[in-house]
């Protein structure tokens, strides 16, 4: 049995935590993702923000200016150190941006990857530290749509997932 898989199983929970969190609009779920403190560098910016500051306005503009979000994580390594672990993992992060007098509505994508410093601290292991760093990004016009005959998901706490 691996003498990391409690923790490997934390880590992952925070990183689902963060995702959900940014496409439910949830900052509460964003923050539980991470320690006290902890620190984003990357995201538009060229410097550390803690994740308290981050999350609520990040929750609103995405809320502002897309009509959905989805982020899927994949590949993710975890290699644990004297210090705690760092996770590297895949992001694809699809957003879609409705229409407009001026713009059609569009799909925006990211590729790239989460490198997270993960911390023990209180026998919980969250975020310490996170670098968001770009892969490739792609702009496509939606020209046509599948017929609407699935249930949307919310973007907030009436969303099936909060039970």
């Amino acid at each position: 049995m691996n003498d990391h898989a409690d923790a490997e199983k934390q880590i992952m929970d925070c990183l689902l935590s963060y995702t959900r969190g940014i496409d439910r609009l949830d900052p509460d779920a964003i923050i539980a993702a991470f320690h006290p403190g902890g620190l984003l560098e990357g995201y538009q910016v060229d410097a550390f923000v803690p994740v308290e500051d981050f999350a609520v306005p990040v929750v609103e503009r995405l809320r502002k200016r897309y009509s959905s979000t989805q982020h899927r994580l994949s590949n993710t390594k975890i290699d644990f150190n004297d210090n705690g672990a760092i996770a590297e993992s895949y992001v694809l992060a699809y957003h879609i941006q409705p229409a407009n007098e001026d713009d059609p509505e569009r799909l925006w994508t990211f590729s790239g990857r989460y490198i997270d410093y993960f911390e023990n601290r209180n026998d919980e292991w969250r975020i310490a530290k996170r670098f968001l760093r770009a892969d490739w990004t792609k702009i496509e016009t939606i020209d046509e749509k599948m017929p609407n005959k699935f249930i949307a998901g919310s973007r907030d706490k009436s969303d099936p997932v909060y039970g």
